[in-house]
């Protein structure tokens, strides 16, 4: 075998050296090569639809998360005795800050003695990343059991370094969805595009079956303010009783689905020269890095989530209702009550004042037009928040999201869009002491997108999840969330969304001629309007305008 190539690796606190994770060596024969080439030919020739591409799966023993009693783990102990004072309701406490969801993370990693179950979508091989392995390593090295799982669309980078996590007998690692073509992906697309196209999107934490988290945050650098390039802005809601009991079910019905692949069976051991003893000594010595460990004390100022664990926890209680969707939804063979939209709008209650959407990706498609504009003109209040142009990091969806502006103005709904470079007040108090002592890119900590997916009716009820408000996340993605009713909560959203608007967002309005202007609050208190669509040039605004005319709508 022939060295193809080799992913460089770490400091990865530093500015310096390249952001890795893990030194992984790959190694791939001529005759892998020749072999894919001969298969995709003989099913292009002869007929692509015969051409099925998921592996083919080896017997497995299903698991289950409570077959293992946690109840007297230090989380069950401080957990149950709440449950037990609100019998058949949800404790939440919501995780808008990005260091305190790295914090809330990792220290319930630590905390773990039985049990951690990880569902992610994107895993990087970057410094969150490596910080989040490091304590699993830790966690798993002191005899808790470790599930992880991930789809495999973003899975490439990390193969290796799964492989070499997966040796540890404490840790089982499965790849969702995989692809069979592990280094010719396009072949998969090519051959069994139906199938690729659907994803495992969903994103759950659960901690000893005690407590769980979801949202809308992967394991990356940009969801805890720590990229080089740009920040999401995101938000997570942790959940102990009856709502993290029907997380940890979800958790086990994927991970027992037939899509989902244990990582030593599909990715080639031989091509990789990473084993875990090696990715382990890596990790402890770079844990030690002076940037990594200022990064962390910055996460943990005052171990402020420990005291509030151990001393102080307080949930607000409250009916709750987990939104999900089965697995079946990747084979397109889910019930429609096995879909999360479906669920959502069962458990929503009719908006008869006020509905307030923040989602990254928008594109309400004509019937949610309708619907949004209905309620727009019964007088209820209906504001949308998604991602400008330059702001959106999937700019393609942009194309479909605009076809819907003008309508939606006109019927009365109220369109922001969210800041690229939100105003100073607007950005996280910690990133000049980031930048300075994390040698994060202090360019990179000023810019955003928004990631968050959430919506409050009236003064009632709050969703949080990773359900964006698109044709994606409705009809391919699978994804999970939780309503919340909440009245504070709701309310906490709607005053929130008023006071701070106009500091991080335009304002689209409609002028005399029923074109679109972007109105933005200066610094002074004045008003500055764009007439055309603002950091986008004429080139790419007749781009999107063609874009928008091709029959993709719904694979947004």
């Amino acid at each position: 075998a022939q060295n193809y190539t080799q992913t460089k690796f770490i400091d990865f606190m530093t500015m310096e050296k390249p952001h890795g994770l893990a030194k992984q060596t790959l190694f791939r024969s001529s005759s892998t090569q020749q072999g894919a080439k001969l298969l995709l030919l003989s099913c292009m020739v002869l007929t692509v639809p015969a051409c099925n591409t998921l592996p083919k799966q080896i017997p497995q023993t299903p698991v289950y998360a409570f077959d293992l009693p946690t109840d007297q783990t230090s989380l069950g102990k401080i957990v149950l005795p709440l449950r037990e004072q609100n019998p058949g309701l949800t404790g939440f406490h919501v995780l808008y800050n990005p260091l305190e969801a790295l914090a809330a993370r990792i220290h319930l990693i630590d905390k773990a003695e039985k049990t951690l179950d990880l569902q992610y979508y994107i895993w990087d091989n970057d410094r969150i990343g490596s910080l989040a392995l490091y304590s699993i390593l830790k966690a798993a090295d002191r005899g808790v059991k470790v599930r992880l799982l991930i789809d495999d669309n973003n899975a490439k980078k990390m193969e290796g370094i799964y492989l070499a996590l997966d040796q540890h007998a404490n840790i089982d690692i499965k790849l969702y969805n995989p692809y069979r073509f592990r280094h010719y992906r396009a072949m998969d697309m090519v051959l069994n595009l139906k199938r690729i196209n659907r994803r495992m999107h969903n994103k759950s934490f659960i901690a000893d079956n005690q407590i769980s988290l979801i949202g809308g945050r992967n394991m990356s650098n940009q969801y805890y303010n720590v990229s080089d390039s740009y920040q999401f802005s995101d938000v997570d809601v942790m959940l102990v009783g009856s709502a993290s009991d029907e997380i940890v079910h979800s958790f086990d019905e994927y991970w027992n689905d037939d899509y989902a692949f244990p990582v030593r069976q599909i990715v080639n051991a031989n091509h990789y020269s990473l084993r875990y003893e090696g990715l382990k000594t890596q990790l402890e010595q770079h844990y030690q890095e002076v940037t990594v460990q200022n990064y962390l004390d910055l996460a943990n100022r005052s171990q402020a989530f420990e005291h509030w664990l151990n001393d102080s926890i307080q949930f607000d209680w409250v009916k709750a209702e987990v939104v999900k969707d089965s697995p079946s939804k990747t084979k397109s063979r889910a019930k429609k009550e096995e879909h999360l939209n479906f669920q959502l709008q069962t458990h929503l209650e009719k908006p008869m004042e006020s509905i307030d959407i923040i989602s990254a990706y928008f594109v309400p498609e004509r019937k949610g037009k309708k619907h949004l504009a209905n309620l727009a003109q019964s007088d209820i209040q209906v504001r949308v928040l998604t991602n400008s142009f330059k702001a959106n990091d999937v700019p393609l969806v942009h194309a479909f999201y605009g076809k819907y502006r003008e309508d939606l103005l006109e019927s009365g709904v109220q369109l922001y869009e969210f800041l690229a470079t939100p105003a100073a007040e607007a950005l996280n108090e910690n990133n000049e002491e980031i930048s300075k002592k994390a040698k994060v890119s202090i360019k990179g900590l000023s810019r955003s997108s928004l990631h968050a997916k959430l919506m409050a009716i009236d003064e009632k009820q709050v969703f949080i999840g990773s359900f964006n408000f698109d044709p994606r996340s409705a009809n391919l993605n699978t994804e999970i969330g939780v309503l919340l009713n909440s009245p504070p909560l709701a309310k906490a959203v709607h005053y929130t969304m008023d006071q701070n608007l106009s500091k991080y967002a335009y304002k689209l309005v409609l002028d005399a001629n029923k074109n679109i202007n972007w109105q933005i609050k200066q610094a002074d208190g004045s008003t500055k309007t764009y007439t055309t669509e603002p950091k986008m040039n004429w080139f790419k605004r007749a781009g999107l305008k063609v874009v928008s005319w091709l029959p993709i709508e719904g694979f947004m």
